[in-house]
C-alpha cells in the first residue's frame, strides 16, 4: 500500500459516519449487520470490524452483543487548540444554539475570581449568567466574569447577547483580541441545583470547567465557570511532540 493510500476500513468508516450525520441512520437504529456490510463493500469481516470499531471510538455507535451496532446520539466536541466560545463550537456542528435565562450585572466577585484576575479589594466585575440550550435541550450553565474597563457598557448589550456570541461582541464591539486561555476541567455528578437548571436527574455526569482568558499583552480579563452536560459534550485535546528531557 502506498504512503498516500487510505486504508479501506477508514474509507468505510468515513462513509458510514457521513450517513449517520446526514440522518440515513437515526439515533437508536441498527446499522446493517457485519455480514451485510461485507457483501456491500466486498471486503473481509476484519475490515468491517475495524471500521465499526473506529465509529465506536468516536462515540457514533455502540456494538451490543446479540443485537448489533446501534447509532448513538452524537456529542458536540470542542477541540482544545483554539480559543472558542461554547456557542461557536455548537454552531460549527450545525447545532441550533439558544439562550434561556440571561443576566448581566456588576457584582462583587468571588475571592477566587478576584485573585485570578488580579482585582483590587472592592473592585466590581461584570457577571454574565446564561443557560445555553442546544437543539431545544438545556446543555450548559455559564458564568462569565469580565473586567468592566475592557467592556464598559456590556450591560447595554444584553439584548444583543440573545443573538450573538459573547466573544463575537468582545471582538466586534470592544475591539478585544483574545490571545490565550487556560482551562481546567473536572468531572462531577449533578446535585439539586444542576438538576433544576439543566433539567437532569441527580447524579448525572457533568463537566465543571474554569477558564481564564488573556489579552495580547498577557492581561487576564475574563474568568468563565461553566457546568456542562457530559452526555452532550466532549473535549478533545491535541498533543504534539515530547517534553524536553531532563
Amino acid at each position: 500500500m502506498s504512503v498516500n493510500q487510505i486504508p479501506f476500513y477508514l474509507k468505510i468508516s468515513n462513509i458510514l459516519k457521513e450517513e449517520i450525520l446526514n440522518g440515513v441512520y437515526q439515533v437508536g437504529e441498527l446499522l446493517p449487520t457485519e455480514n451485510e456490510l461485507e457483501k456491500k463493500y466486498l471486503t473481509s469481516r476484519t475490515t468491517i470490524r475495524n471500521a465499526l470499531g473506529l465509529l465506536e471510538r468516536e462515540g457514533l455507535v455502540v456494538r451490543k452483543q446479540g443485537k448489533g451496532t446501534v447509532v448513538m446520539e452524537t456529542k458536540t466536541i470542542e477541540n482544545m487548540n483554539y480559543i472558542t466560545s461554547f456557542a461557536e463550537t455548537l454552531k460549527e456542528k450545525n447545532i441550533k444554539i439558544e439562550t434561556g435565562s440571561l443576566n448581566v450585572e456588576l457584582v462583587n466577585p468571588p475571592q477566587k475570581v478576584a485573585s485570578l484576575l488580579n482585582l483590587k479589594k472592592g473592585e466590581k466585575i461584570y457577571l454574565v449568567q446564561r443557560l445555553r440550550i442546544a437543539d431545544g435541550i438545556p446543555i450548559a450553565y455559564m458564568n462569565n466574569y469580565i473586567i468592566p474597563r475592557f467592556v464598559p457598557d456590556l450591560a447595554d448589550k444584553k439584548d444583543q447577547l440573545y443573538e450573538e456570541g459573547l466573544y463575537q461582541i468582545f471582538e466586534k464591539d470592544f475591539k478585544l483580541r483574545l490571545n490565550q486561555a487556560v482551562e481546567t476541567i473536572e468531572a462531577y455528578n449533578s446535585g439539586p441545583l444542576e438538576t433544576t437548571i439543566l433539567q437532569v436527574p441527580e447524579k448525572t455526569a457533568l463537566f465543571h470547567a474554569l477558564r481564564v482568558t488573556y489579552l495580547e499583552d498577557g492581561t487576564p480579563f475574563e474568568v468563565v465557570i461553566s457546568v456542562i452536560r457530559a452526555d452532550k459534550y466532549q473535549y478533545r485535546v491535541f498533543l504534539k511532540g515530547r517534553p524536553p528531557q531532563f
